[in-house]
Formats: C-alpha cells, sequence, structure tokens
C-alpha cells in the first residue's frame, strides 16, 4: 500500500474528482500504508493458502509462441518493458498492459515469470519501475500514466503492431488500485485488471460509478485482503458493466513467483486472449467450468455477469 502522506482528497459522495492521481502512491483508490493495520488487524487477510507457491519458480521465456523477455527501454525510463524477443509478424498484434506492481514498488522483476508468461502469447507490456530496483520510493499514477502516454507517442512500435485500442491497466495490490485509478476518467483504457486486492474504504466506493469498462478481479481467496473487499465492489459496479470475479486460494501473494506465473499466469492469459484475441477456447477456461481447462478444474471458484 501507499506510505506517502495521506490523502488530501475526501469529496463527499458524487463529487468526482477530474482524475486518479490523488495524493499518494496508488491513487484515489488506495490508502496510505499507515493506514493498512486498520484495514487488517491482526495481520488479516495476508497469510498464505493452500495454493501458494512453495518457492520461487524457473525462469523462461514464457510457454507462447513469441519467446519473451524483460528488458528495458531508453525512452521509456523508470519502467521495465515485457515483450516479445523478436517483433512478431506485421499481422500478429500485440495489445498493451501497463503494469502496477505490489506496494507500488519500484521493482518490477519480483513479477518476472508472470509478465514474460503474458508477454509470449503475443502482448506489450511496460511495468512501473526498473528490474531489481532496491528504490524505497513509490510508484503513482502518474507513473503508469506515463506507459500510456509512451505508447501512445509510437514508441512501442519497436517491439511490433501495438494495438493502442486495446489497452489494460493492470496490477498486484497496490498496483492493482494504481491500476483502477489510472484508468479512471481515461477513455484509453478499455480493460482493468486487479489482483489480489479491491477498495478497502466504504466511503471510496461511490467512485466505482465512473468506471466504464470491464473490471476483472483475481483474488487469493479468503486468506487474501482483497477476498471481501473485492465482493463488495464486484456487487457494485454499474448495471450492466461486464464484470469477472475469480478466487483461488493463494492469499494476497499470488502465484506470480511460480513458473509462468503458476495458476494466474494461465487464467490471466486466458482472460486477455479472450478479450483482446477473440479466443473462443480462452473463453471457455474463463466462463465453462466444463471446459477440460477450466479454471473451475484448477480450484478457482469463478463468478461474472453481463459478458455477451
Amino acid at each position: 500500500m501507499a506510505k506517502l502522506k495521506e490523502n488530501s482528497f475526501t469529496p463527499a459522495p458524487g463529487n468526482f474528482p477530474a482524475k486518479g492521481d490523488g495524493d499518494y502512491a496508488g491513487g484515489i483508490f488506495c490508502i496510505p500504508l499507515s493506514d493498512l493495520p486498520k484495514y487488517t488487524p491482526g495481520g488479516v487477510g495476508t497469510q498464505p493458502g493452500s495454493e501458494a507457491p512453495k518457492g520461487t519458480g524457473q525462469k523462461t521465456s514464457g510457454s507462447g509462441p513469441y519467446p519473451a523477455h524483460m528488458t528495458t527501454d531508453p525512452t521509456l525510463p523508470g519502467h521495465t518493458i515485457f515483450a516479445p524477443k523478436t517483433a512478431p509478424p506485421s499481422n500478429v498484434s500485440l495489445p498493451f498492459i501497463a503494469w502496477g506492481n505490489g506496494a507500488c514498488s519500484l521493482d518490477a522483476a519480483q513479477y518476472q515469470n508472470f509478465l514474460v508468461e503474458i508477454a509470449s502469447y503475443g502482448y506489450m507490456i511496460a511495468a512501473d519501475g526498473t528490474p531489481n530496483s532496491a528504490s524505497s520510493a513509490q510508484s503513482k499514477v502518474q507513473d503508469m500514466r506515463d506507459s500510456l502516454d509512451w505508447a501512445m507517442a509510437g514508441k512501442a512500435s519497436k517491439y511490433g503492431n501495438v494495438d493502442l485500442t486495446k489497452i489494460t491497466t493492470a496490477g498486484h495490490s497496490c498496483g492493482g488500485l494504481e491500476a483502477m485509478s489510472t484508468a479512471y476518467h481515461d477513455d484509453r483504457v478499455k480493460r482493468i485488471m486487479l489482483f489480489n486486492i479491491a477498495i478497502f474504504q466504504d466511503d471510496r466506493r461511490y467512485l466505482l460509478q465512473e468506471i466504464k469498462v470491464p473490471v476483472a478481479y483475481f483474488i487469493g481467496g479468503k486468506n487474501d485482503m482483497g477476498y471481501n473487499t473485492s465482493a463488495k465492489d464486484y456487487a457494485l459496479l454499474n448495471a450492466g458493466l461486464p464484470k469477472l470475479r475469480a478466487n483461488l486460494d493463494t492469499g494476497h501473494g499470488g502465484t506470480f513467483s511460480a513458473t509462468n506465473g503458476g495458476k494466474q499466469g494461465k487464467a490471466a492469459v486466458a482472460y486477455l486472449n479472450w478479450q483482446w484475441k477473440g479466443n473462443t477456447t480462452a473463453r471457455d477456461i474463463i466462463l465453462d467450468p466444463k471446459s477440460p481447462r477450466s479454471l473451475v478444474k484448477d480450484n478457482w471458484i469463478v463468478e461474472h455477469a453481463n459478458w455477451s
């Protein structure tokens, strides 16, 4: 969570700020780190679950058709790129993802296994922070917005045919709340993915009225601090808005460190391939419990609504 100054933004419900920046890391949907014990007394919601990885997995180039890697780009300082090692053929479009790390950390390498896996299926990802950063500073909404501005300026084109009509903001924990804050009132963003997190404060949930694009929550079960809060958010999203809430008993840490991102890697790829590549097999993995590779068969509990 954020660890900067208290946020001065406390408007009455119905008063919507113009932008999602707020005054600290994670933006208007987040909380300062000093408030975390209030929402997780005694460490509630922070314990690992039965599906948590038993150690760090192997680093690979991903299991997808476009072997990928983690790199940096001097034209986007303070960020890390996850993309296919070689630009795919021009007829293969690369949807763009802006990623925020847990605790709004500036160390993007902790998500290498997970993000390389996604990139290997034909995605261009810009993550906040640099590989293995030791900085104690935190990312803010502007850092994720910088990724979008960079891509929109055409500077991601060296990695392939980046499709800027298919932009997702995503992140883990504080980074997930940053993803939602970045998407707030930014019509460039077409999907939001939150991992192991949702809004903490009941008096901020009215801001969900301003979220107008599909939202997917990938939560770590009852041992995750995002479990109860994501249920509240999911129920309060605008009527008719496509939404997904999938729970796996990982706890708050997820499976990001497992080989190819583990079960969260599989779920994220399936969701993205369904949304951005029109892959019906991927759609069935998410929505059809009878599918041979369904999330339900992987022990996820899945709820969803309003998908056509």
